[in-house]
């Protein structure tokens, strides 16, 4: 009776093995020790990687990924920059000196960089630094969390819950910092696979932000002008037990809370490629996290599962140009890659190419134009490869010749002669 136990046992992980992409792919040996779980491509959105990724589920810290989204954008309107200095107020140093929370000690009424505000939410996962932040140009809790609904929507994360810019339960902020007519036990959550997208976007469209999120430490100067040191608590940045031959970590951030459990939103290189790994409520200890992660980035390379370039249909190899020679440029995506095994077939795809509308003008490329110059994005439409963006991925298009502008005769000329 224990053998046939032991059986059933092996027999209902084999079932529960998450799905892998793309199509003829061999399944993983075991599942990852967590609730959810997704291996991405950052560069194109290919899910690798999948179990039970599109569940709602709590994310606590990691919802600082979309805060910092946010904080940038308004420094790229002008609202703050990374010099802009924020005075902490009585309940957010109420919060940043709580010894049950993850913090960085800011005092009541001194002033912090929007700078040291970022790299303390990120490092150290600091609560009070998050809401100092969420506060920086006035804003209610309420309105920044406007804010960051408004910005997952964008990515298209359509029904995240979003209840303050830290990731914490409503009741556990002070009153004042409380969504009022909303759940004391409410907090944020997403999917594993949105939880990805924010990462992704943030990696691609904010360097800064991202080479923060991979410091190991950073140096708080406080309001009487010494210094202390605050360690990333992200573990693959800085404990060589996580490592993994190949792969090298860049970042991002962890998470934790009793319904989130241990959680973890990690970046790295492999292969010439920009990875994001998400895992959220990994079982057992705040160590789980870490080692759900390396277990993912470790069979990705224990199954030799490679990058490979796409081949562009011709229409997306050349775009024709107006007002210049020559009279069709060569482009390319050099990061348009599929991952698959070795020997495993590419799925059928097809090629669409959608130009920047202040380059071009019906469907062609006006001069002049430098080789190198990012003109457009290319999307792959193709079935049984899950992406995160409905199964199609993605890449930019760049000029590999200069184009220079010519005159109607020049052009005509040209046309006539070859």
């Amino acid at each position: 009776m224990k053998k046939l136990r032991q059986l059933l046992g092996v027999l209902l992980a084999i079932l529960c093995v998450s799905s892998l992409a793309p199509a003829g792919h061999a399944a993983a040996t075991t599942a990852v020790d967590a609730k959810a779980a997704v291996l991405v491509d950052a560069q194109t959105g290919q899910i690798i990687y999948q179990q039970n990724a599109k569940q709602k589920l709590p994310i606590a810290s990691i919802s600082k990924l979309l805060t910092v989204l946010v904080i940038e954008d308004e420094i790229a309107r002008g609202d703050l920059n990374w010099d802009t200095r924020v005075a902490i107020s009585k309940d957010v140093a109420a919060v940043a000196n709580n010894p049950e929370y993850s913090n960085a000690g800011l005092q009541q009424g001194a002033t912090y960089t929007v700078g040291e505000l970022v790299q303390a939410a990120l490092i150290k996962s600091a609560d009070g630094a998050t809401l100092a932040l969420a506060g920086a140009v006035g804003d209610s809790t309420a309105a920044f969390n406007q804010k960051m609904q408004k910005k997952a929507r964008a990515l298209g994360v359509k029904d995240a819950q979003i209840v303050n810019a830290v990731g914490l339960q409503n009741e556990d902020l002070p009153t004042k910092l409380q969504v009022k007519g909303v759940s004391g036990k409410a907090e944020n959550e997403m999917s594993a696979t949105d939880v990805a997208k924010i990462a992704s976007y943030l990696l691609a469209h904010y360097p800064r932000a991202a080479r923060v999120a991979g410091q190991r430490t950073m140096q708080l100067t406080t309001p009487n002008g010494a210094s202390k040191t605050l360690t990333n608590i992200n573990q693959l940045l800085t404990n060589t037990a996580y490592a993994v031959a190949g792969v090298k970590y860049t970042g991002l951030k962890t998470g934790t809370s009793h319904a989130a459990g241990y959680c973890l939103a990690s970046s790295a290189t492999y292969q010439g490629r920009t990875l994001v790994a998400v895992v959220l409520h990994a079982n057992g200890t705040t160590t789980s996290r870490f080692t759900a992660t390396q277990h993912l980035y470790q069979w990705l390379v224990d199954q030799q599962i490679q990058p490979r370039q796409l081949t562009l249909g011709a229409q997306a190899k050349r775009i024709a140009v107006k007002g210049g020679l020559p009279l069709k440029v060569p482009v390319q995506a050099p990061a348009l890659v599929v991952w698959t095994k070795p020997g495993a077939s590419l799925p059928k795809y097809q090629a669409v190419v959608k130009l920047n509308p202040r380059l071009a003008t019906n469907d062609a490329l006006r001069a002049p134009l430098k080789r190198g110059t990012k003109v457009g994005t290319v999307s792959v439409k193709t079935t049984g490869l899950p992406s995160l963006t409905r199964h199609r991925l993605h890449a930019d298009l760049y000029t590999t010749q200069q184009v220079d502008k010519a005159s109607f005769i020049r052009i005509l000329w040209h046309r006539l002669v070859g």
